[in-house]
């Protein structure tokens, strides 16, 4: 006659006592009860407020004015009258401006005093007022100009702004971050670099006038006419 099998559960095994699963079972039964008058945390509301936070503590790195650059209708009256650096050269040139596509550095060969062999010197242009780089970096391609440096009283070629390449638009537009911060130009207007010639006295606002003409007075005009009228009365002996 048949024996009947030992009778053998397949629920998972626990090495806990009656004793310790008893506590376990109480720890349960004597957890705190949902209460409505406590306020759960909100993460949505938390994110709001910090961000509310940080955007109040970026106010000092925002600049005056900047809604000027902001926003879509504000970027298209920006984003006109395209020109390539060579173009805004050539307008230059037309106003008798001596401005050089040619790089205000070139190279010769010379024999070396001591080898004998020949290696290159670095020269200086010895004419010209400006001069576009010939090396395009990110988009950007350099200007150097003849500066006159009031301390020590002498000439010197340096770097005094860029251009958009190959076109840059007339105005410049601006990054801002999360909190609305200037991050640096998105696009180089050339009316920018053409402020930064003028306030380097690399060439004068006349100048400036006879090649590219008056700025119309309208809000996008309003920081470019701001520094031309503070850099007259610096020239003026006005004001530092």
């Amino acid at each position: 006659m048949p024996q009947a099998s030992e009778i053998v559960s397949n629920l998972p095994r626990t090495g806990q006592s009656y004793d310790d699963e008893m506590n376990v079972r109480q720890s349960y039964d004597n957890a705190p009860a949902y209460r409505p008058d406590v306020k759960v945390i909100d993460l949505e509301e938390a994110a709001g407020s910090r961000f509310e936070m940080n955007y109040a503590a970026a106010a000092e790195q925002r600049i005056e004015n900047q809604d000027r650059f902001m926003g879509r209708e504000n970027e298209r009256r920006r984003f006109v009258n395209f020109m390539h650096p060579h173009k805004f050269f050539r307008q230059l040139r037309r106003a008798g401006v001596d401005a050089r596509i040619e790089a205000p550095n070139f190279y010769v060969w010379k024999p070396d005093d001591k080898t004998g062999k020949l290696i290159q010197i670095k020269r200086e242009r010895s004419h010209g007022r400006l001069w576009l780089h010939d090396d395009v970096i990110e988009d950007r391609v350099g200007v150097s100009a003849r500066v006159f440096d009031l301390e020590t009283q002498t000439w010197s070629i340096r770097p005094v702004t860029w251009l958009q390449y190959p076109y840059g638009p007339e105005w410049s537009l601006v990054n801002f971050d999360e909190y609305d911060v200037p991050m640096g130009e998105r696009w180089r207007g050339w009316r920018t670099a053409l402020l930064h010639l003028i306030l380097a006295d690399v060439i004068t606002e006349a100048e400036s006038v006879k090649a590219f003409g008056r700025v119309g007075l309208n809000d996008i005009s309003v920081y470019y006419r701001k520094m031309l009228a503070h850099h007259r009365l610096r020239k003026a002996g006005l004001i530092r």
